[in-house]
């Protein structure tokens, strides 16, 4: 029987970071967990997710997404696909720009799969010809929603594709998480869920499991997957939030995107830069680091609350725009502050 909660889990191999590294973490990791953690201004948890001040109607209910209802899970996942190779706020602009009525449209599964069926185009009706046939664009004149098969016929997914303000691809996001549920012969998230419990052999495994099920929808990456489920499962990213925190090894779920990238390269990580090597990295900085040391009431073990330290330590355009950052404090902790002092600091390196 696997123990609970997860221990430090760790590749057969891992990297030994450097003293510097290190500190630098640490560095990291003690100024996020004083200013920001588990407060309205941190981007990209589920507490974000239910502020609608920040993603305007794709805002859950906080009891909603605590009691796991599928209709919460299902639209925080959609919303969360939003946040690629775009900066966190266009992101945040783009989701309030979006009314509430076709808020509803874009992340009722039922309602997508019974709009895929009635699709009289059949690479709308199954996830592997959407993934693999259909050639959604955008019309580079109009940028209305088209493709090739059948440019003037109307089809949800152009709609979708004009609604979401992303690539011309980017419609086929929604249905395609309804029809990654079909697949898998399974209603909602939660049953999802219950059958990566099901066939694993431990947390671990049912973990990855998981993860590998959300990435068969479109433009669902390991980043992607790993931030959503992270929301749902690690109790101490948005404490009283994460209904799915038993069971799971949540342990593995980090998010590496461009700014943990800046990170490591500033502390100098030397690679491979595949997404399971960096991963192992930053799990091997977190085994070295005692959160509960940091902040009473943590666990002492949390690879995603260390790599949130990474992100936001490189977020110069999140920083600026929350009052809570040190960048605003007066007089100024520039010289003398954690950050500064490891080279760290994006708004001052």
């Amino acid at each position: 029987m696997a123990r609970w909660p997860p221990e430090r889990r760790l590749p057969a191999e891992p990297p030994t970071p450097t003293p510097a590294q290190l500190d630098a973490t640490l560095a990291a990791t003690a100024w996020y967990l004083r200013l920001y953690h588990d407060t309205p201004d941190d981007p990209g948890v589920a507490r974000m997710f239910c502020d609608p001040e920040r993603v305007g109607a794709f805002a859950v209910r906080p009891e909603a997404l605590a009691a796991g209802e599928p209709r919460a899970l299902f639209r925080l996942l959609v919303a969360t696909t939003m946040f690629q190779r775009r900066a966190d706020l266009q992101i945040e602009r783009v989701l309030r720009g979006i009314s509430a009525q076709d808020a509803d449209a874009l992340t009722d599964p039922d309602a997508l799969l019974a709009a895929a069926d009635a699709n009289p185009c059949p690479r709308a009706r199954s996830l592997t010809a959407l993934l693999t046939e259909c050639d959604l664009t955008k019309d580079p004149q109009t940028a209305l929603g088209t493709c090739a098969a059948s440019p003037g016929a109307p089809c949800d997914l152009k709609r979708h594709t004009v609604l979401l303000k992303r690539y011309g691809h980017f419609g086929k996001v929604p249905t395609s998480l309804a029809l990654t549920l079909r697949e898998h012969g399974v209603a909602d998230l939660a049953a999802l869920r219950q059958r990566a419990l099901h066939e694993a052999t431990d947390p671990a495994d049912a973990a990855a499991r998981l993860e590998s099920m959300l990435r068969r929808s479109w433009r669902v990456s390991d980043k992607i997957a790993a931030m959503a489920l992270s929301m749902l499962t690690n109790p101490d990213l948005s404490p009283g939030l994460a209904p799915w925190s038993e069971g799971l090894d949540w342990s593995g779920y980090v998010v590496i995107d461009s700014n943990v990238d800046l990170f490591l390269r500033r502390v100098q990580f030397a690679g491979p830069w595949t997404y399971a090597a960096r991963r192992a990295f930053i799990l091997s900085l977190a085994a070295r680091i005692d959160l509960s040391a940091l902040k009473p009431g943590l666990r002492p073990y949390n690879p995603r609350l260390v790599q949130q330290a990474m992100y936001l330590s490189q977020s110069a355009l999140n920083r600026k725009a929350r009052p809570r950052d040190c960048a605003h404090e007066e007089p100024s902790p520039c010289g003398v502050c954690d950050l500064d002092r490891a080279g760290i600091c994006s708004l001052r390196h």
